[in-house]
């Protein structure tokens, strides 16, 4: 017995895994026993079948490794249920039994292998083909080696318990890590575009996910952001996959799916770009006010759906990035139409009074610092409620917005047209110190008749319109103030205007 005592503590300190603790205590109880073979099996209840894990064979009968058998027929059953784990005459016993018939079995012995939980491994098992005396001792020894394969068994699933969650640990750190540089990329980001790309080269760190695909979403159509040696078939693949799963996120609010057979065109999609026809699938979409921006498309082999939570966590962060990019760029646009409308006469597109005042005001300061001279000419459109009068407003808007696009043509890069009023225009124009200013304001005023002067068809009315009064005044650095400025080429105006009068009634 010492001997077998040795060996049995030889077996239990150096095995290192279940095979390397069962195949010696296998021999060692078919030594001590004298039974044709021993084994160890493995039930799978669910299933209903029972499997032989490993076996020590010595004579005439063989039990094979890897048998697997129903699990309702088998002696390891019946044994369980009668709670008879030594039988000396099978065929007295169990004469019923198919298995043992077929095999010739005489003694059999059996004791389930539970774990701490009370679930069912298996069983440990002898057999022999010839009567074969069984000891009370045997019994209890097959009892202690049951014993040892199930601690052997339990402390393999705790080691297998605590390397998952070590891994699950790494995981998690690992995606709260990807998570704090995606945060870090999207907080002070200005292109979502730029953000898909780096976001899909962190994502690729992940060992799920093979096969990583930003996208962005333009007219209702989407568009890889890398670039893949793909055929014109795969890319159509792709283009079908982002499709597909990015409206399923969007309607459904799902971030994982699991791709089944089922699905034909999807599974054909993935076999053309390499892939199993079955895997994991998630779809990370950036969504500003339920629109949808772009995402990240990703594919793995795997049948196995990770933990969402990184996955819900990235969509989060490049939705909020589209939304705040967009919130922006709208900001933005009305901040800008806020201005134009603030500086600008609405329908004519002119500058306004406000706008005329600032330009004017600043450019006097500088010509009075580097020299430089300003004309300055006031429009008022004479007979313009004439033209309301006999032919509407809509007319008469169209003829402002006609005029006021005449001056713009004429006048020169640097030069202001202005509306000051309802029907009175205000032109700047920039002299140098050195020009003649007698010959500019001669031109000007020339250009200007010119530009104010003749037909004018509006939306099929003909109109033949003689011209505006116009005043002009020259201003040099000492001159007079903005204000008075524009009071000095009114005065010019209206003298213009009086002048115009009273030929008309001679």
């Amino acid at each position: 017995m010492n001997v077998y005592l040795e060996q049995l503590a030889q077996s239990v300190t150096t095995a290192s895994d279940l095979e390397s603790l069962t195949r010696p205590l296998l021999a060692l109880l078919q030594e001590m026993t004298g039974l044709d073979s021993t084994y160890l099996t493995k039930v799978d209840q669910t299933a209903g079948f029972q499997q032989i894990l490993y076996a020590m064979n010595t004579a005439e009968l063989t039990l094979p490794e890897g048998l697997k058998v129903p699990w309702e027929d088998t002696l390891c059953r019946r044994a369980i249920l009668q709670e008879r784990f030594v039988t000396q005459d099978v065929p007295a016993i169990w004469g019923d039994s198919d298995a043992a018939r077929e095999l010739g079995l005489q003694t059999y012995v059996s004791v389930p292998v539970y774990l701490s939980d009370g679930e069912l491994f298996g069983t440990l098992c002898g057999a022999s083909a010839v009567p074969t005396e069984v000891e009370a001792k045997h019994s209890k020894i097959l009892q202690l080696f049951a014993q040892l394969i199930a601690w052997q068994l339990e402390r393999e699933r705790q080691l297998s318990l605590q390397s998952q969650r070590a891994q699950d640990a790494e995981h998690r750190l690992h995606g709260m890590s990807l998570l704090a540089e995606l945060g870090d990329l999207c907080l002070l980001a200005s292109s979502l575009t730029e953000v898909l790309q780096k976001a899909s080269v962190l994502l690729q760190r992940l060992p799920d996910w093979p096969l990583v695909l930003p996208f962005r979403q333009r007219a209702a159509k989407a568009e890889l952001l890398v670039t893949l040696k793909l055929t014109p078939d795969q890319h159509e693949a792709v283009y079908y996959l982002i499709r597909c799963y990015s409206k399923k996120a969007m309607e459904q609010g799902e971030v994982l799916w699991l791709c089944q057979e089922e699905n034909e065109a999807v599974s054909a999609m993935r076999a053309m770009l390499g892939l199993k026809p079955t895997g994991a699938v998630a779809c990370i979409t950036a969504e500003n006010h339920d629109e949808l921006e772009g995402g990240i498309l990703l594919l793995s082999q795997s049948d196995d759906l990770p933990d969402p939570s990184l996955i819900l966590s990235c969509t989060n962060y490049l939705s909020l990035l589209a939304t705040r990019l967009y919130d922006q760029s709208r900001l933005l646009q009305m901040n800008k139409e806020l201005s134009v409308h603030a500086l600008h006469d609405p329908l004519t597109g002119l500058a306004n009074r406000r706008y005329l005042q600032e330009s004017l005001q600043r450019t006097m300061a500088q010509k009075s610092r580097h020299g430089g001279q300003l004309l300055l000419a006031f429009i008022d459109l004479d007979k313009f409620k004439q033209i309301n009068d006999e032919h509407g407003h809509q007319i008469g808007d169209a003829f402002l917005v006609a005029l006021a696009s005449r001056l713009q043509a004429v006048m020169r890069e640097g030069d202001l047209v202005a509306r000051y009023g309802g029907d009175e225009f205000i032109v700047m124009a920039c002299l140098a110190a050195e020009d003649d200013a007698n010959r500019a304001s001669n031109s000007l005023s020339v250009k200007l008749q010119q530009a104010t002067s003749g037909t004018f068809v509006l939306q099929g009315v003909s109109l033949q319109y003689a011209g505006p009064s116009i005043g002009m005044v020259l201003w040099q650095p000492g001159g007079a103030d903005m204000e008075s400025l524009i009071q000095q080429a009114d005065q010019a105006m209206y003298q213009v205007k009086q002048q115009r009068k009273a030929a008309s009634r001679d």
